[in-house]
């Protein structure tokens, strides 16, 4: 009887330390971790990211009489078309003619003494002080005339390139000064167009071949236009200024003001790889992927080099993957390093939701 209850004990101890084990073995099984993943795969179109801008003229320049006086004559208004040289304004010459008529009657006196003295002293029949003090008065003389014919020619105000005149300043009879602006011009030979771009895409910016403008008010689409300038350092705002020129050889109806678009884009850029931005991570100031591994069902932490932000929302990437590889593309920072994974399927049409 206690040899069978001994018996019985050893049976009850081997079935409860069996159903332990089975117990802590099936703790230790791993559980897949369900993931969403995608195939990196090479984008081979013609690359392009689009800004909005503004206008803006050549130059905006003020003009001005160097000479002072009554205004007696003006021959533009705002809006006008004016050519290089053309007369804008005119100051009463009255005054201007007086002093270049004393100034001109001097230097004739002046210059036939001059040549006298100049005479005599090459046969050295005066001393050398004497013919240099005439000789300074004479040159005096010529400075002084010269300076009221300059004076008399101020008087007319004229344009130093074409343009249109932005706005006009005076009206006629109205005494103005030297250096008061009279009226603006714009230059219209040449547009430039503004953008503002963020840090993430400046460097595609400048590495970009080209640029077409389009100004939808002005019925014009897809100009080429230039590069003209990258500033080096951001505004107020955080963006970078970016300038493109556009030459108005063709007189296009577009003015200083107007919203455009402007299209950057480079026709030789191929095998491009992109990829989600909610695949990449950040760790110890750098970017990392988790890239998944199906022969072994795991994923492994790699560092990838990120160029710029796609038009799209993806992300250029530029070092660390290539064609065939499979991302991540969620929950990526409750994974870790080894982790096993298991990509979910795809749902089919008659699944919508992959509820089913």
């Amino acid at each position: 009887m206690k040899k069978n209850r001994i018996l019985y004990s050893i049976v009850m101890f081997s079935l409860v330390f069996a159903f332990g084990c089975k117990d802590v073995i099936t703790d230790q099984v791993e559980v897949a971790k369900l993931v969403k993943v995608e195939q990196v795969s090479n984008y081979q179109n013609a690359d392009y990211l689009t800004f909005n801008g503004k206008v803006k003229e050549k130059s905006l320049t003020m003009l001005s009489f160097r000479v002072g006086g009554p205004l007696v004559k003006t021959n533009v208004n705002a809006g006008d078309y004016v050519n290089a040289g053309e007369i804008i304004a005119q100051i009463d010459k009255r005054d201007y003619k007086v002093q270049l008529d004393n100034a001109e009657a001097q230097f004739e006196q002046l210059k036939g003494e001059y040549e006298r003295y100049k005479e005599l002293f090459e046969k050295e029949k005066i001393p050398a002080n004497t013919y240099e003090k005439v000789e300074s008065g004479y040159k005096m003389a010529k400075a002084g005339y010269k300076n009221a014919l300059n004076q008399l020619n101020d008087t007319e105000l004229k344009a130093p390139i074409s343009g249109y005149i932005h706005e006009k300043m005076v009206e006629n009879f109205n005494t103005v000064g030297p250096g008061q602006p009279i009226v603006s011009i714009i230059d219209m030979s040449q547009l430039e167009i503004i953008i503002h771009v963020p840090e993430t895409q400046v460097l595609d910016i400048k590495q970009h071949q080209k640029s077409y403008l389009s100004v939808k008010n002005a019925n014009v689409y897809d100009i080429p236009v230039k590069l003209k300038s990258v500033n080096e350092k951001t505004g107020s705002d955080g963006l970078y200024e970016v300038r493109f020129v556009l030459e108005n050889k063709d007189n296009y109806n577009i003015y200083p003001g107007m919203t455009a678009e402007v299209k950057v884009t480079s026709d030789d850029e191929t095998d491009v790889i992109k990829i989600s931005s909610n695949a990449v991570f950040m760790k110890d100031n750098a970017t990392y992927v988790w890239v998944y591994n199906s022969g072994k069902q795991q994923i492994q932490k790699r560092k990838v080099t990120i160029a710029s932000i796609k038009p799209e929302g993806r992300l250029k990437v530029i070092k660390g993957l290539q064609k065939g590889d499979f991302v991540v593309t969620a929950g990526v920072h409750s994974l870790i390093d080894g982790q096993k994974v298991k990509p979910i399927s795809h749902a089919s049409s008659t699944n919508i939701g992959g509820l089913l």
